[in-house]
């Protein structure tokens, strides 16, 4: 039997592994942390449930799809719940509008917002647009392992708006600010800048607005459970807690991997799902990657990171399960973030508030998980006295607690992300869609030196996010299938 080694326990690997003990593979997972998930971590406190990210979950039927391949009822291993009315966007000048699914509700709420003045079926003819672009990139990037071998590319390139910015195609559609401002934001899924990433990224609208946003019963988390569960049954071996340290090559082949700088365990074929642009240099010797150098931020961007606080309260605020509060200047948020590469000084804020869908996730009182975009440059900060800022900020709109009524508080920065999770300068999602590479042509699934390692995650094709990184295990073992015998 073939022995496949899974470095890394994200929504990659785990996807990957349930697919290739589905078809009768040897599979073990290495994590060197605690927890399966990845960046979708489970904080469980007395009263408060939290998931660290993602906490917006799109695509239902990527995660399902796995369970069901396998052989088995997703239903039995997570609950995804859609959300009606799902993300409320607030303004300085005290309005607020909430996004749906449902087209009619939202056209009455845009309507709403700008005083009937939105021009008839305007917001319909973008989302239309949006289903169109998504319908593109479902074609050429979401189903396919290497968009740079599909000779139809270049034909739907140009259909898809890949020298206009997000931003552009907005105010296309939209005179008032508040619906550009509010739908520009669908860049910081990517990690990116609205105001230079290509306009095909308004295929997220189309997820969120004419698709739904979901939340997994229990918390998102569950999603990353269900999928090692499925793979436990199936036969994958789970190891928690121990950490390759080092791919051996020889001759172009991935022949064992060290773990914890002792253990040494021969495989057949490793997939790595940890960052790939930090891991794959830590792991494969230099002179065993003659195609991938050590990148660096002049030669491939970041994306942005999170500055992150989880505060659980005794008491109930009234606040939806998705909020977002708008900074007065979009743009110049972003250049602080990309080109001026510090801390935005009137950052826009997201509160997810979960337990307003699901009680369970705050039984003492509201689980506030509040995230500011940080720059990827593990920029210094003096993390206290920004989190005063963020709070002088919420109270502004209104979101306010007293200090007795938290019971719980944890802060997470981009230097704990590089820490704990390897991420490429503190990066959420590696590399930044900024540019006409990172946006289209990410790396694929399998190393081009090294014939027997694979690679999934948010660095690679087809990019970040949870649906994405799902499916970028999928694409990875779907390679290996082909290429590897079940037997000699």
């Amino acid at each position: 039997m073939k022995q496949i080694i899974v470095i890394g326990a994200g929504l990659g690997g785990l996807s990957a592994a349930v697919t290739l003990a589905a078809r009768g593979y040897d599979v073990t997972v290495i994590e060197k942390n605690q927890h399966v998930g990845g960046k979708l971590m489970p904080i469980i406190t007395d009263g408060h449930r939290f998931d660290f990210g993602p906490n917006t979950i799109t695509m239902p039927d990527v995660f399902r799809s796995v369970i069901r391949n396998s052989g088995a009822n997703p239903d039995d291993y997570f609950e995804l719940i859609k959300l009606d009315q799902h993300t409320v966007n607030h303004y300085t000048d005290g309005s607020s509008f909430t996004f749906s699914a449902d087209r009619a509700k939202l056209e009455v709420e845009v309507r709403r917002l700008t005083g009937d003045q939105l021009k008839h079926n305007q917001m319909r003819a973008y989302l239309d647009e949006a289903e169109k672009l998504f319908d593109i990139a479902n074609k050429r990037f979401f189903t396919q392992m290497d968009t740079k071998l599909d000779p139809g590319l270049w034909a739907d390139m140009v259909k898809v708006h890949p020298l206009q910015s997000l931003h552009a195609l907005h105010k296309k559609y939209f005179k008032d600010p508040r619906i550009i401002q509010a739908l520009d934001r669908y860049a910081t899924y990517i990690g990116s800048s609205p105001y230079v990433t290509p306009g095909t990224f308004a295929l997220i609208a189309h997820l969120e607005l004419n698709e739904g946003v979901y939340f997994a019963k229990g918390g998102n988390w569950n999603i990353a459970k269900g999928f090692a569960k499925r793979a436990s049954e199936l036969g994958v071996t789970f190891r928690l807690g121990h950490e390759v340290t080092k791919i051996d090559v020889l001759n172009g082949k991935a022949h064992d991997v060290v773990v914890d700088d002792q253990e040494v365990i021969s495989c057949d074929a490793v997939l790595l799902n940890g960052e790939l642009l930090t891991q794959y240099p830590r792991l494969v010797d230099a002179k065993d990657r003659p195609s991938f150098p050590v990148p660096t931020r002049d030669t491939v961007e970041p994306s942005i990171s999170a500055f992150v606080m989880m505060v659980g309260l005794s008491k109930r605020l009234n606040l939806a399960h998705h909020n977002v509060y708008f900074s007065d200047d979009y743009e110049r948020e972003f250049k602080a973030l990309f080109q001026e590469e510090r801390y935005a000084d009137e950052p826009t804020i997201y509160i997810s508030n979960s337990s307003a869908t699901d009680p369970s996730m705050g039984e003492a009182g509201d689980n506030l998980f509040i995230l500011v975009n940080a720059p990827a440059h593990l920029t210094e900060i003096d993390a206290d006295t920004y989190e005063h800022l963020i709070r002088r900020r919420l109270r502004m709109f209104g979101v306010d607690w007293e200090e007795e009524e938290v019971l719980y508080h944890k802060r997470v920065t981009p230097q704990d992300l590089t820490r704990d999770f390897y991420a490429y300068y503190g990066a959420l999602y590696g590399t930044s869609a900024n540019s006409k590479k990172g946006a289209f042509f990410r790396p694929a699934p399998r190393s081009t030196d090294v014939s027997n390692i694979w690679f999934a995650g948010g660095s690679t094709h087809p990019g970040g996010g949870s649906p994405m990184v799902t499916l970028s295990g999928q694409f990875a073992a779907r390679s290996m299938l082909e290429d590897i015998p079940l037997t000699i």
